[in-house]
């Protein structure tokens, strides 16, 4: 019973002032991997606060991406301090593998991408709010984030998320598959 109430919270938009945290968590796992600062979004609506993180991203990834060796080491931390967030959020609302789908949905739904798919499995990203703003490379540094986050919240921490499609590519969605080693529980 509590879990079906769970899941159909989680079929939901989240509310503003939980995007807000969301994103502000997201602009801190950003800020410690690329070593910078965060923008201060405070007083931003949850709609101002995610173009400002979009913007954030946008810009961290672009820098890293003229130097290999410097993207490689901020793609590896950014995945790392993802999958510390994926542990929190799992430990925080008790998440399992009945329900991390649900809990991963309701999660990329709060910055504005829609998720459809199951964990482990096949998974499909979009529509997608950051599409119009990142590049190819942009997202395929951004996948680090995405693996990351689903390895900490599944517990199937030595996972793979491997995309056959983007959208910064051309593809109306963007398509991958997330399995491998690891307890989902």
């Amino acid at each position: 019973m509590i879990l079906s109430a769970f899941e159909t919270l989680y079929d939901r938009t989240p509310p503003a002032w939980v995007r807000k945290r969301e994103t502000a968590e997201l602009m801190d796992v950003f800020a410690q991997a690329f070593e910078v600062e965060p923008p201060n979004v405070r007083l931003l609506s949850a709609d101002e606060a995610l173009s400002s993180f979009r913007e954030f991203t946008a810009a961290c990834m672009e820098a890293a991406l003229a130097d290999d060796a410097l993207a490689l080491r901020y793609r590896q931390r950014l995945g790392t301090g993802a999958c510390e967030l994926g542990r929190k959020v799992r430990r925080m609302l008790a998440v399992r593998s009945s329900n991390a789908f649900a809990v991963a949905r309701f999660f990329y739904r709060g910055i504005g991408i829609e998720l459809s798919g199951e964990i482990p499995g096949r998974l499909r990203f979009g529509p997608c709010s950051f599409s119009v703003r990142y590049t190819p490379q942009s997202c395929w540094f951004m996948s680090a984030f995405d693996e990351g986050f689903m390895r900490g919240l599944s517990g199937c921490e030595g996972a793979d998320l491997s995309f056959s499609c983007r959208l910064t590519e051309g593809s109306p969605f963007c398509l991958a598959t997330f399995e491998g080693k690891g307890d989902v529980s």
